[in-house]
């Protein structure tokens, strides 16, 4: 099997995202880019999880013809290779229907830095992209613009997209949203949440990214 390691990593995140409740059934999507071949892996359209394989793992190049497997790709795998395309920074992406978050894009409203774990991870405020169908064009335009150099956009009445340089950041970033986000709906019923100024936000990204652990993240 081609890339059997990445595409039994991209089916361990897709599983995880079950997990820890941002997705159910078949909702969601995982897909990661081999940084050597440029191909990427990611699960199929309309299949749960569970009873998956690493062969079931869709495998195609950065313009979407197919190098190995038996299903079809995600329906939005267009969109995740503009992306690849666009951010040569990021091999990995995670799509949630997490409902904390996801009720950002509901309201068409830019997800502010709520928490200093959100600031670690993002550096900026979330934005929404504004609705379309799966098969428009503006599905495949508008998160790309909404997303700029950030590292998380908001599907307007659908989901999250999170990324990373590989799936644990992605996932990461998932979480870290979704319970941001939760968190913030909590504060509301408190008062009026505290939010982090611009540079509040970039000092903290900063710091976690260069001085924080045992060594630097890159």
């Amino acid at each position: 099997m081609i890339l059997e390691k990445l595409r039994n990593e991209v089916l361990e995140t897709a599983r995880a995202l079950a997990g820890y409740g941002l997705v159910w059934m078949a909702g969601g999507t995982a897909a990661a880019r081999d940084p050597e071949s440029g191909w990427v892996a990611m699960t199929p359209s309309g299949l749960a999880y569970d009873g998956l394989h690493a062969a079931d793992i869709v495998l195609v190049d950065i313009d979407g013809n197919l190098v190995e497997g038996h299903y079809k790709p995600s329906c939005a795998s267009e969109l995740w290779l503009r992306f690849f395309r666009r951010r040569p920074d990021l091999n990995a992406i995670v799509h949630t229907h997490s409902c904390y978050a996801t009720a950002f894009a509901v309201a068409g409203q830019n997800m502010p830095v709520i928490t200093e774990t959100q600031a670690d991870w993002f550096g900026e405020p979330i934005r929404s992209a504004p609705y379309a169908h799966v098969e428009d064009e503006a599905f495949l335009n508008a998160p790309l613009e909404a997303l700029g150099n950030g590292f998380g956009v908001l599907l307007g009445r659908h989901g999250v997209l999170t990324f990373g340089k590989d799936l644990h950041d992605a996932l990461e970033r998932a979480v870290t949203l979704e319970e941001a986000a939760k968190t913030y709906a909590m504060a509301c019923l408190l008062g009026k949440p505290h939010i982090f100024t611009e540079d509040e936000a970039r000092r903290s990204f900063d710091f976690y990214h260069h001085r924080y652990g045992q060594e630097q993240k890159g």
